[in-house]
């Protein structure tokens, strides 16, 4: 059942005006603009064909050019050089037309023979062809390929302003083809001085057609193309290559006008200028055709424009108030739309004082007092609570929201400061307790134990008479504990304290250090036999006193743990650049150095490279290698405060090799600094 028209939609009822003539019109447009856009595409293909033409002819020139080349060759085991450079040439522009999707050059290779290209080539290098069979093969595909290079009929209306530079392009090509086998000729027997008269027999021929096509062109080309051409023949070098070919062939025989060589050099010239004088036609046909088509485009633009125009006009009157009522409630919606999403300064147009204005006027108001929510809001969020929240009403929900959040995030702002000051405070506790625990430890432990260690030694040396054999031992066993538990007060106020110490960075010597560690340990060094190797060792940014400990314990580690007999060897060496990508400590960005000390000790099982590193552990008796097993631990730590990774690796009776990486640049050990001691045990 059909509604009533007076329930249609405002568009319905304004289509209803001008639907009839609006879709005649519509019509006509459509079919004008096929037909324009047939011609369009017509001259589209004509385009079409005078790029593959003109590819056909580029190729014909490069293969007379590669002729020539190979024909020299094969005659005088000359010009390899131009030879080589131009079959890349002529693979390119065959490529450019066995590619090329138009019908008429499919499978162009097997029929022109030009698949046998590559075969002949070899030959030619080889020597095996001789320069009649390279003329041959290069004529014949010359020959072929001009067969594919049609005009189009006469008769093509659409052409006919171009058709006469077309014709005289066409026939350009005939006389290259031909000019270049009796260029050919004319150097095979200015080379050879044989078969004079054979040769002129032979060619005479070729002479004649050449000579019809000059005539076709002088009556045919345009009056630009005629003179251009006697130009050529009469002006350039050109000119003594034709007039030799009409004088050799008017009294036929050879004269000495010209040698070998020389007429290789002035023919190859002036071939070129009517090569060129070829290029010059194609720029002119692609320029022709470009504006016949350009003219065409232009015509059909410019009665479709005016259709178009036609038929816009009748769909504004159609759509006017239609759309300008649709476009103001679209931009309502759109900003009820933000404002539903959270927006807030949201652009409302009011563009009359009528329903849809009034809307407008609302929506404007919601915006606004979202906005102050929203700035109060924000405010609490960074911690400023003097902030005044208004609520809209007692049924404003978003304003009461604001209003509790306000209040809950000050009691918890308030509740979070007390904490942190009580944990502030704790702290501070924590580190001074930790100061005092290293003063005593640094002092008043160790004092007991130097007076134990002192009275069982002075006991030993003044009481030996009173003292049973079995109380000596007791006491020599008593000095050695107290000595062993002073070294190890000593290492733990060392390890605690690497962090705390705030000595400030600087350029340390590496070699410096090694001298100062060998110095130190010249007694030790010397009752061991031991050989202590380096050189070349790098500067590095650090604390020199932690630097210094480090590689005293690394040494020392090393003469203490030597084999029994055999006199200890430590080699310390450096590899600069390093790049390290991971480790168990992390990801290590930029470069670094490498150092190792080597050892000939007594090593260790490859398991435990980890756990030697670790604090109070010990991979050996205490009766067999006194120590207090934080050294290595020591090391470590020394190593990270320094952005570096330190690891070690040893095979048991042969040695061990501890590695050590320190970062090349202050920026990568600073950025190692801070993630140690975010991260610091």
């Amino acid at each position: 059942m059909m509604k009533p028209l007076g329930s249609m939609p405002l568009l319905g009822k304004m289509m209803l005006i001008g639907i009839i003539p609006f879709i005649f019109l519509l019509y006509f447009t459509v079919e004008i603009y096929r037909a324009k856009t047939d011609k369009l595409q017509l001259f589209e293909n004509y385009q079409q064909y005078f790029v593959e033409s003109e590819n056909i002819s580029r190729l014909i020139n490069a293969l007379q050019l590669e002729r020539k080349y190979s024909f020299d060759y094969a005659m005088t085991r000359a010009r390899r050089a131009e030879l080589l450079l131009q079959r890349p040439a002529t693979d390119s522009l065959l490529q450019t037309l066995t590619t090329s999707k138009e019908p008429s050059l499919a499978g162009m290779l097997s029929y022109t023979k030009l698949e046998d290209l590559n075969k002949t080539r070899k030959g030619i290098d080889e020597f095996s062809l001789g320069p009649n069979e390279v003329m041959h093969f290069y004529s014949n595909n010359v020959f072929r390929l001009n067969t594919l290079n049609t005009l189009p009929p006469a008769n093509t209306p659409y052409l006919q302003p171009v058709y006469k530079t077309l014709v005289a392009q066409k026939i350009l090509s005939e006389m290259i083809t031909y000019l270049g086998i009796i260029q050919a000729n004319v150097y095979n027997v200015l080379h050879t001085r044989k078969y004079m008269t054979e040769t002129l027999v032979g060619t005479v021929g070729t002479y004649d057609i050449y000579k019809s096509y000059e005539k076709e062109l002088l009556v045919k080309a345009t009056p630009g193309v005629i003179e251009a051409f006697k130009l050529i023949k009469t002006q350039s070098a050109f000119a003594p290559t034709i007039n030799y070919i009409d004088t050799l062939f008017k009294n036929f025989t050879f004269d000495s006008s010209f040698t070998a060589s020389g007429w290789t050099e002035i023919s190859g010239e002036g071939m070129n200028q009517l090569r060129t004088m070829q290029a010059g036609l194609w720029e002119q046909l692609d320029a022709g055709v470009e504006k016949l088509y350009r003219q065409e485009e232009r015509g059909r633009n410019r009665a479709i424009a005016f259709l178009v125009i036609a038929l816009l006009l009748i769909a504004l009157l159609i759509f006017y108030i239609v759309y300008s009522v649709s476009a103001s409630l679209k931009k309502l919606r759109l900003a009820a739309e933000k404002i539903s999403y959270g927006q807030t300064n949201v652009l409302i147009p009011i563009e009359a004082n009528d329903a849809i204005g009034s809307l407008a006027k609302s929506i404007s108001i919601i915006d606004t007092t979202n906005q102050t929510l929203a700035a109060a809001a924000a405010a609490i969020g960074k911690g400023d609570f003097s902030v005044d929240v208004q609520p809209r009403s007692s049924g404003d929900e978003l304003g009461n929201a604001v209003v509790q959040m306000k209040t809950s995030l000050q009691a918890y702002h308030e509740k979070m400061e007390q904490l942190v000051n009580l944990r502030t405070a704790a702290l501070e506790r924590s580190n001074f307790d930790l100061q005092q625990f290293a003063h005593v430890a640094s002092h008043d432990l160790k004092e007991p134990l130097r007076k134990i260690s002192l009275l069982s030694s002075r006991l030993l040396e003044t009481e030996t008479t009173g003292i049973s054999e079995t109380g000596q031992q007791y006491l020599a066993r008593l000095d050695v504990a107290a000595t062993r538990m002073s070294a190890m007060v000593s290492g733990i106020l060392a390890y605690s304290t690497v962090d705390a110490d705030k000595q400030p960075a600087g350029i340390v010597d590496f070699n410096k250090v090694m001298e100062g560690v060998v110095l130190d340990m010249e007694l030790l060094i010397a009752q061991k036999q031991a050989r202590i190797l380096y050189s070349s060792l790098p500067q590095v940014r650090g604390n020199a006193i932690l630097l210094q400990q480090l590689f005293y314990n690394l040494v020392n580690n090393a003469l203490k743990f030597s084999r029994m007999g055999v006199p200890p060897e430590i080699n310390v060496s450096c590899q600069q650049h390093v790049q390290l990508a991971y480790s168990k400590d992390g990801f290590l960005p930029g470069k670094y150095y490498h150092l190792k000390i080597a050892d000939n000790g007594i090593g260790f099982k490859p398991e435990q490279a980890d756990k030697i590193f670790g604090i109070f552990l010990r991979l050996n008796s205490k009766d067999e290698f006194e120590g207090t097993g934080l050294g290595l631990a020591l090391c470590r730590k020394i190593v990270l405060r320094h952005g570096g990774v330190i690891n070690a690796e040893g095979v048991p009776g042969q040695g061990s090799v501890f590695h050590v990486y320190l970062p090349e640049t202050s920026a990568t050990q600073s950025y190692w600094e801070k993630h140690n001691e975010a991260n610091s045990p």
